[in-house]
């Protein structure tokens, strides 16, 4: 591997998007893409959410200077996720016609990109996919996408734990000797870090949909390029580990829903950033507490990445401490508080 080029590809990604947020930011304003403040809503004035378009633009020229694997499928699905968030922030689109957006950009990735072709098992080889490998794919994609989206709402929680993901996606991926996937890795480390400075409380730009969708769907592409790909590989508790907070919280979201009886994409003000500042904790203090878990959770994640059963054991065993949590800090009930009236459709 170059080391040469490795930090280079980091500078172009990181300097590009820096240089382009305050652009971003006047376009943003200029086109209506503004986050209006609702009850669910953290900030108290309107604020741009062009941040997509900063990082997509650190991302293109970084990736051409790097010719990252499978370049032409993933910035173009790249970009189609971005678009698609735009125009969610600024016509505000149905979550059908959302969702179907986010199938057809993934499915262009994953027809014409790489899958995960092998999955780890705990209890013994790895399982060849086949032909599974492709609906699979997509739904860890989807999922990455989504997650992402969801636990965005403070200011500079999804960055930061992007950067912090992606830090250990870079580690995993040069231990597994998939440079390539490493190039890709570096540069959604340099993207997030041009961007937080600008997206760190008191935030001056927002992600939007289009920059936090784009982000998850960064954070598919590397693991499923480097450390899903194939049958040399770790198994998928690890980036599950290491995206631990946005795993939890939209675990805890889907079960929350459930228990209220309304539909899964229906928002609400019990993520875990809203709990936290529900009990006194300040922006600042929720998102240091959430990059604190995230960093941890990440090393145990590398640590572990080739015991499948160890990681498996350690990934369970955070999720259910964090689970448990979660129901004490109020964004889900106990199983006993679960009565036949919460069921009721609201």
């Amino acid at each position: 591997m170059n080391i040469v080029q490795f930090f280079i590809v980091f500078a172009i990604a990181a300097t590009v998007t820096a240089g382009l947020t305050p652009l971003a930011r006047r376009f943003a304003l200029k086109m209506g893409l503004v986050d209006v403040p609702n009850p669910r809503r953290i900030n108290k004035v309107p604020m741009p959410t062009g941040g997509g378009l900063a990082i997509f633009a650190g991302l293109l020229a970084a990736s051409a200077a790097a010719d990252i694997p499978h370049f032409g499928v993933t910035i173009l699905s790249a970009f189609l996720i971005m678009l698609l968030g735009l125009f969610d922030d600024r016509f505000e689109l149905s979550a059908g016609l959302k969702f179907a957006g986010q199938i057809a950009a993934v499915l262009i990735y994953v027809l014409w990109g790489p899958r995960i072709e092998f999955m780890s098992n705990p209890f013994g080889e790895m399982l060849y996919l086949g032909r599974l490998s492709i609906p699979l794919t997509m739904l860890w994609v989807l999922t990455l996408i989504n997650i992402m989206n969801f636990i965005d709402g403070i200011d500079g929680l999804t960055t930061g734990i992007t950067m912090i993901s992606a830090v250990a996606l870079t580690t995993l991926a040069i231990i597994l000797g998939r440079y390539d996937a490493a190039l890709l890795a570096i540069i959604v480390v340099g993207v997030s870090l041009g961007f937080l400075p600008y997206n760190f409380n008191p935030a001056r730009v927002y992600l939007g949909d289009g920059g936090a969708m784009l982000l998850g769907f960064l954070l598919a592409a590397v693991s499923t390029e480097g450390a899903l790909k194939g049958a040399a590989t770790i198994g998928i508790s690890v980036p599950i580990l290491i995206l631990v907070v946005p795993v939890t919280d939209l675990v805890c979201a889907v079960v929350r829903r459930v228990q209220k009886g309304v539909p899964i994409y229906q928002a609400d003000r019990s993520h875990f950033h809203h709990r936290l500042l529900d009990l006194g904790f300040t922006q600042r203090q929720v998102v240091y507490v959430a990059y604190l878990i995230t960093g941890f959770s990440a090393a145990m994640a590398v640590l572990t990445a080739h015991m499948t059963r160890t990681a498996w054991i350690v990934a369970l065993a955070l999720g259910l401490l964090f689970m448990y949590g979660s129901m004490r800090v109020g964004m889900i009930k106990p199983w006993q508080g679960w009565r036949k009236e919460d069921t009721k459709d609201v």
